[in-house]
């Protein structure tokens, strides 16, 4: 129900704007219909500057099949202050994801990849195998291929982001 998100997420940003957040990132979204909640949510709330990233496939389709790319063009065109993608695991075609949206969005994109492909370890938990250089090495050409706001999601530690930085 559209108008139910929409007024959860007015909950959510009201209390995220009365404790002094000025950029709020809407992260790990699955279909258009969440970003438009949270896009008119924030309209409502005087929420000005909003950050959109969503999970999907290496290819830069949704899990719905839908092409990401016109998506994110239409939510830096409402006005978001950044788009692209996170939680999608960071491997050698990850540059070529960044590539690929760079098509559609002219401002900052967010690229924040996992550190990897998690492997269920004996303790029953998600391990990300990715060591730091790796998970850097590969933020870096995603830099160079045009993501500006860079970072790691599933699997990453300060250790990551220090690398990178290092490379950067």
């Amino acid at each position: 129900n559209f108008d139910l998100m929409v007024e959860n997420y007015r909950v959510q940003i009201a209390g995220l704007l009365e404790g002094g957040a000025d950029l709020l990132a809407a992260e790990t979204l699955m279909y258009p219909l969440e970003a438009e909640a949270i896009l008119t949510a924030a309209e409502l709330e005087g929420a000005s500057t909003v950050m959109y990233t969503f999970t999907m496939q290496p290819d830069g389709s949704f899990f719905s099949g839908r092409d990401a790319g016109p998506v994110l063009k239409e939510l830096e065109e409402s006005g978001a202050a950044a788009v692209g993608f996170n939680c999608v695991a960071a491997d050698f075609t990850t540059p070529g994801l960044v590539s690929k949206l760079r098509r559609y969005v002219k401002g900052p994109l967010v690229c924040k990849p996992n550190a990897g492909v998690p492997v269920i370890g004996a303790d029953k938990l998600a391990h990300y195998p990715m060591q730091p250089e790796e998970f850097a090495a590969i933020v870096q050409d995603c830099h160079q291929m045009g993501a500006s706001i860079l970072g790691g999601c599933c699997g990453t530690a300060p250790e990551y982001i220090g690398a990178l930085k290092a490379r950067l």
